[in-house]
């Protein structure tokens, strides 16, 4: 009995995305792309993310968050969208300067996934 509920509330069991192991592949996948000497060498890890982020889009997540997580997923994508299109100019200092936007969009909503307890005080 207690595995069924231990199941029933694990990650998968929302929507079949586990975001918690998505966003440690993201890092992973982002930190192979910004030491990529190479375009081939950034295509791979920036093909990967762009998966990530799609498979990331297709879970379920609580109401009060879902707007968010969504808008967030969909901003990643058009900035990895604007990588690829460099990798695919072989213009790899281009990419790697398009990349410095998903970091941004990393930290923006990182931030507000997640307000410190000053800006939940004051705004």
């Amino acid at each position: 009995m207690t595995l069924c509920i231990a199941i029933s509330t694990s990650p998968m069991a929302s929507g079949g995305v586990d975001l918690k192991k998505n966003m440690q592949a993201m890092k992973l996948a982002f930190k192979q792309a910004a030491e990529a000497q190479s375009v081939e060498a950034m295509q791979t890890p920036i093909a990967e993310l762009d998966q990530l982020i799609a498979d990331s889009k297709q879970g379920d997540y609580p109401p009060e968050k879902a707007d968010l997580y969504l808008e967030g997923f969909k901003k990643l994508s058009l900035a990895i969208d604007n990588v690829d299109a460099e990798l695919k100019k072989g213009n790899l200092e281009a990419a790697k300067q398009s990349l410095r936007e998903v970091d941004s969009l990393r930290l923006e909503y990182h931030d507000k996934r997640n307000p410190s307890i000053w800006k939940k005080l004051f705004g």
